[in-house]
């Protein structure tokens, strides 16, 4: 049992380094064609950073990814804005499939669950600042671990849509209900965000540096949100990691089409040897 769950742990570090997936994993299709970058870019939907969303509407949106090895994740959002503030929640579910026990050969289940809520606003109205807090039950076979993780950020421009920054930090809280007897400690993430519109190119160039506590090194992520019409979006980055030196660990690329009140986004992750992560949006604004 105890080496089935070092494999689902090993399967969740090749992608996201972190044992605490939903709260870190890029879950919209635009996150996941961003590599997890676009920190400082405002984002329609909900972000990971809480400060990014930018809602006029209500919004519900729906988000589905198929992971290598079979893994699958499902992701309801709903966005709610009331005057100058917006208000946020979701619920996910990182599905890893029937594993098998590499001892006893007996077959199981394993489960993460999220559910998040959030706030955004503006400071001074020079800065956007958000928050988040999410609750996570895991389940491996009839072992159950949870916890409650806070999540803030910032983002702001210093001219309108031409150069912005933002900064997020993730993952601060604690476990229980722990696996086993071990008692895990939560790795918090920082993640530094930049972007900037070139002069002559209707796109956004963006870099991200994310820090995660106990890890050497940092991962380098970079890309570019390209609008070649109105109605469609490209997108396309890359993400790696540097210690001594820079280490290539995925490339992705996604696609939106927006007709009248609907937002459909394609995105696809490439993981190099791990394989490809694959993900569809579906937005509905009221």
């Amino acid at each position: 049992m105890y080496k089935s769950i070092l494999v689902i742990c090993m399967l969740t570090l090749c992608w996201m380094q972190s044992q605490y997936p939903l709260n870190s994993m890029p879950i919209t299709s635009r996150d996941l064609s961003f590599s997890g970058g676009g920190g400082a870019m405002e984002s329609k939907h909900i972000s990971l950073n809480p400060a990014n969303i930018v809602a006029k509407k209500k919004k519900f949106n729906f988000h589905t990814q198929l992971l290598p090895t079979g893994i699958s994740l499902l992701s309801l959002q709903a966005i709610y804005p009331k005057n100058e503030i917006i208000y946020f929640t979701s619920i996910s579910n990182l599905n890893f499939g029937t594993l098998k026990d590499g001892i006893t050969n007996d077959t199981f289940l394993a489960n993460d669950l999220m559910i998040m809520g959030g706030i955004k606003g503006r400071l001074f109205q020079m800065l956007s600042v958000g928050t988040s807090i999410s609750y996570t039950l895991s389940i491996i076979e009839s072992n159950i671990a949870q916890s409650i993780l806070f999540s803030g950020g910032i983002r702001t421009e210093i001219t309108e849509s031409q150069i912005g920054f933002g900064v997020t930090l993730r993952n601060l809280g604690f476990q229980f209900d722990n696996f086993g007897d071990t008692t895990e400690e939560i790795p918090y993430e920082y993640q530094f965000s930049g972007f900037m519109k070139p002069k002559h190119l209707p796109a956004l160039i963006f870099s991200d540096v994310i820090m995660e506590e106990k890890i050497d090194g940092y991962s380098l992520i970079t890309g570019m949100e390209f609008y070649p019409q109105d109605e469609l979006t490209l997108r396309i980055s890359n993400s790696g990691l540097i210690q001594n030196s820079f280490e290539i660990s995925s490339l992705a690329f996604g696609i939106q089409f927006n007709i009248k009140n609907w937002t459909i986004d394609l995105a696809s992750r490439n993981l190099i040897s791990a394989g490809f992560i694959n993900g569809i949006t579906l937005s509905k604004r009221f």
